[in-house]
């Protein structure tokens, strides 16, 4: 079987979507790599930006990367460090910046040679919680320590995770996470000093605080906050079953009073009376969430709340959890995460009716965002944020919080566009968001909607006054005043999420706000080339214009010129005759491949049966057949091609080996390489676009009834897409 021609109506349609936000919207990459994950944001006193990441180094090793940059989003400094599991990688969680401009990360490490500086602990269990503090150039380690004890109920367990950290206006570090240990360092006169119990079967876990000194070298106090008992319905499986209880977020008043807020399936916390959830409502299966507030010092609980489901007795169905709190200018909480149907709303909130009806626990959630009065007693506001997201998007629900000067309430997350509350002048243009509530929360008074991966991972209100969302590609989402257009992602036009690099000839989407014609337009076609402008719009990388294949007013499909392949970076501009807008600098790789598919990617690839008809659930292909599908991100070919050209009648293939590799089969194991016929151009397509022809193997087990597979091309790896088949 050879090349089959198929228009792919994809590669040039756009949806047409409303006018401009209320603000400006900028994007920014940072140059962490695909095979990375950006997971912590803060800033400092003069606006400057550092973010945490995961990255993978040229030795094969995850190492945590730091990244400094100013206001906006320009490259200032960089620092790496790590240790070397082979285990599970050193994950970062959260990060602060001291009143001195130094950054504290904290997180957690399997890693026996983590590195360790004047460190407070240094001998723990194997799984511990990490503190590392940077001086504000990145040019070393101040001090870091390990953080948790050296045993738990269980043999080889007891270990620690470090999930937030705050600081005070001394400078004075809080860290909260989880412990299974019983002998984490308590401090005489904490608040809960009880270590949890435990036997051979099981161990509880509880939440904790730690309050470090600046400098790194003495403990002030540290308390246990957790409860071993929970609800269990499971008969003779309860023996062994006990609470767990993390604390995900901290904040603290300028009175040293420290509150925390995490998820628990303990059914006898420390709850004071008067507060507004008094029962769990939890099982060992079903966790709540939970609110307390600590007296400066540790040793006293001024109050505490579950964060329960609206009604007592509602059947166990579904967890809620806190991901973030934070404090408004009064002291009233302000708390965000994932909800079922049945969360608490207000009278008067923002969404009151659980989005898209959906409350099935395994995959989907709503976001959610509730003000809790300074005491605790009830709920200020309460409302869901968008919800039922589907499970391939990282982010979901609320997961990070930030208040600005004037009470706003910054969220950032994950949301079926469709079920995001916002005004229609806020185009959909992906699956993670940006959205600025009023103090009350009930109304939106700013948001962006933005690709898998440009926002949704921690936000940040900087000292100037801008808002910057992170996505975990590496991506900076940084909010201006004024009314003009906003980029606010590039992806692979055939993959779902935004990234930093791209690869000669590789077909990209520039999504936006007003960064197009009001009315869409298609790119047009001159003596067998795709031209590089539309209606007077074009896209320049490093001043060299790519084919333009569709412009609208908030999506603009292009194609990245093949003469950047002797390049490293290219800086980006849209260019039209009303204005100029500056992009990010992108990096160029040889290939980033993805495969065109179906909306959303987990109903399957855009493919033809042997037979040339759409391969689908309802016409999946035989085993042993062949099936078609189309790509782009595959680098340069082994012809030079002219950028815009329309192929054929002689066909090119790409100078880098091409490989489909089925992941799993039903059993779970490997399956390798499956056969490939053909990969190249695809025959009266524009240059860019690679057809593979390969053969479904005859003996394959696949429930349901599906084969998942990757693209590789030389190093690079595609995200995963499905093949329809037979029994």
């Amino acid at each position: 079987m050879y090349a089959t021609t198929c228009s792919l109506f994809i590669l040039i349609s756009a949806a047409v979507f409303g006018s401009a936000a209320p603000n400006q919207f900028t994007a920014r990459y940072l140059p962490i790599g695909t095979q990375s994950q950006a997971l912590a944001l803060a800033s400092d006193s003069s606006g400057n930006l550092f973010t945490v990441s995961t990255v993978l180094a040229v030795s094969g090793r995850n190492q945590i990367r730091v990244i400094k940059t100013d206001a906006q989003g320009n490259s200032l400094a960089s620092l790496d460090f790590g240790g070397t599991s082979s285990h599970l990688p050193d994950v970062p969680s959260g990060a602060v910046v001291d009143p001195q401009g130094n950054l504290v990360i904290v997180g957690t490490t399997t890693s026996s040679d983590f590195p360790l500086v004047s460190p407070l602990f240094s001998k723990t269990t194997t799984q511990a919680g990490f503190i590392v503090k940077l001086d504000s150039q990145l040019k070393q380690i101040v001090f870091s320590t390990r953080l948790g004890g050296t045993q738990g109920g269980v043999p080889n367990q007891g270990g620690t995770s470090a999930k937030a950290v705050a600081v005070d206006s001394t400078g004075n570090i809080y860290v909260v996470g989880t412990t299974a240990a019983t002998d984490f360092p308590i401090t005489v006169g904490a608040f809960q000093s009880k270590p949890p119990s435990g036997d051979l079967i099981g161990s509880p876990a509880y939440a904790y605080v730690t309050e470090i000194s600046s400098a790194g070298g003495r403990l002030i106090y540290s308390t246990y906050f957790g409860a071993d008992s929970t609800n269990c319905l499971g008969g003779s499986r309860c023996i062994g079953a006990y609470g767990g209880t993390i604390a995900t977020g901290i904040a603290i008043d300028s009175s040293g009073a420290v509150t925390i807020a995490g998820n628990t399936t303990a059914n006898h916390l420390a709850v004071t009376p008067g507060t507004f959830g008094q029962q769990c409502q939890c099982s060992n299966t079903i966790q709540v969430g939970f609110i307390a507030k600590l007296a400066a010092g540790g040793s006293q609980l001024i109050w505490a709340t579950y964060v329960p489901l609206a009604q007592v007795g509602l059947p166990f169905q579904s967890d809620i959890s806190i991901n973030a709190v934070v404090l408004d200018s009064s002291g009233n909480v302000i708390i965000g995460g994932i909800a079922p149907d049945g969360f608490p709303f207000t009278k008067g909130a923002l969404q009151t009716v659980y989005p898209g009806g959906n409350s099935a626990p395994s995959r989907f959630y709503a976001g959610f965002v509730s003000k809790v009065d300074a005491s605790g007693q009830r709920y200020m506001f309460s409302t869901y944020l968008g919800g039922n997201v589907a499970s391939y998007v990282t982010a979901n629900g609320v997961t990070a919080l930030a208040v600005d000067t004037q009470g706003n309430i910054w969220a950032t997350g994950g949301s079926v566009q469709s079920e995001l509350p916002f005004p229609s002048s806020i185009p959909a243009l992906g699956q993670t968001y940006l959205a600025g509530l009023s103090s009350d929360g009930s109304t939106i008074v700013s948001g962006v909607s933005a690709p898998v991966g440009a926002a949704g991972q921690s936000v940040a209100v900087t000292a100037k006054g801008n808002v910057v969302a992170l996505g975990n590609a590496g991506s900076l989402l940084i909010s201006s005043t004024g009314q003009g257009a906003s980029l606010v992602g590039i992806a692979n036009s055939a993959g779902s999420r935004v990234s930093g690099e791209v690869a000669p000839y590789e077909l990209v989407s520039f999504f936006g706000i007003g960064i197009g014609p009001a009315t869409a337009i298609s790119g047009q076609v001159v003596n067998g080339v795709l031209m590089s402008s539309a209606g007077g719009i074009q896209v320049l990388f490093d001043g060299v214009p790519g084919p333009i294949l569709y412009a609208g007013p908030n999506q603009i499909n292009a194609i990245v010129p093949g003469g950047l392949n002797a390049r490293s970076s290219a800086a980006v501009q849209i260019v039209s005759a009303a204005a100029t807008i500056t992009g990010p600098v992108l990096s160029i790789v040889a290939s980033r491949p993805e495969v065109f598919q179906n909306y959303p990617p987990a109903s399957g690839a855009v493919a033809l049966n042997q037979e040339s008809s759409i391969n689908s659930a309802a016409n999946p292909a035989g085993r042993g057949s062949i099936v078609t599908i189309w790509a782009t991100g595959t680098g340069v070919f082994n012809r030079a091609e002219a950028d815009g050209s329309i192929t054929g009648p002689v066909l090119s293939t790409p100078v880098l080996p091409v490989s489909v590799i089925s992941i799993a089969n039903q059993g779970g194991s490997a399956v390798g390489s499956l056969e490939v016929l053909y990969s190249g151009d695809a025959p009266e397509m524009v240059a860019g676009v690679l057809q593979v022809n390969f053969r479904i193997p005859s003996q394959l087990q696949a429930v349901p009834n599906q084969i998942a597979c990757q693209l590789q091309v030389g190093g690079a790896l595609s995200g995963t897409f499905t093949i329809y088949i037979k029994p």
